[in-house]
């Protein structure tokens, strides 16, 4: 691997992306030669990301804004944010994740398959103890998201929808590869916006909605992933 995007959806989080930027800041001179980042704001009414940019030093820096306000709009972050990836490799994951030095070092020393997708181990902060591997964290070239078809749009607006790229992940790679090398997870006992509380987990609407929209979705013999379906700017 010659260079790395990695992909944060950011909502309501400024302490947690300060965090990242510190990780980013602190890499050697040849990982920030190699990691180019975007961040997507999904529309935060009150603690916008935009001033919150810090320079780290690293290769690029992108930001956008999703200009809709939609609950757990993380699919359309991801998915403009790898439109925009100028890497093979895009690194998608969670602002409560970080990606360590160390880690990223491994990941430019490996000689990937592009036809695997990876998922990565996870740990702990502040001690890095070991903790469950994130089920949304993907490792992939841009041909393999576009061959994936992308975080399909039609479930936006609804927490609980992940399972559905997952099973297209398992269709269209040659093999999914969990790597040990880690992803720091921070949980909201460490910086307190590290994830969103702005809306509810698993509320009934999402029990709802997500099968009857998969299921009126799949029920269309031709169809294929809602992509690009919200307006957005760039900030930086």
């Amino acid at each position: 691997m010659k260079g790395l995007t990695l992909v944060l959806p950011y909502y309501e989080n400024p302490t947690m992306f300060v965090e990242q930027q510190r990780v980013w800041a602190a890499y050697g001179r040849k990982r920030k030669d190699s990691l180019h980042v975007v961040v997507v704001d999904d529309g935060s009414p009150a603690k916008p990301a935009r001033p919150h940019v810090m320079e780290t030093g690293i290769a690029s820096f992108r930001m956008y804004r999703i200009l809709v306000d939609r609950r757990w709009n993380w699919l359309a972050c991801r998915n403009l944010g790898a439109s925009v990836a100028t890497t093979q490799w895009v690194l998608f994951t969670d602002m409560d994740h970080v990606l360590p030095e160390d880690t990223f070092q491994a990941l430019l020393g490996m000689g990937l398959d592009t036809g695997n997708v990876y998922r990565l181990s996870r740990e702990d902060a502040p001690n890095r103890t070991p903790y469950k591997p994130h089920p949304n964290t993907w490792l992939m070239t841009r041909a393999m998201f576009d061959q994936i078809g992308g975080y399909d749009e039609r479930f936006s607006g609804y927490y609980g929808t992940d399972g559905e790229f997952r099973d297209r992940v398992a269709q269209n790679a040659k093999s999914v590869v969990m790597l040990p090398q880690a992803l720091i997870r921070y949980p909201r006992e460490v910086i307190a916006d590290a994830s969103t509380t702005v809306y509810g987990r698993k509320e009934p609407q999402d029990g709802e909605a997500v099968p009857r929209i998969r299921a009126e979705r799949n029920a269309q013999p031709d169809w294929r992933p809602l992509r690009g379906t919200f307006p957005w700017e760039q900030l930086v």
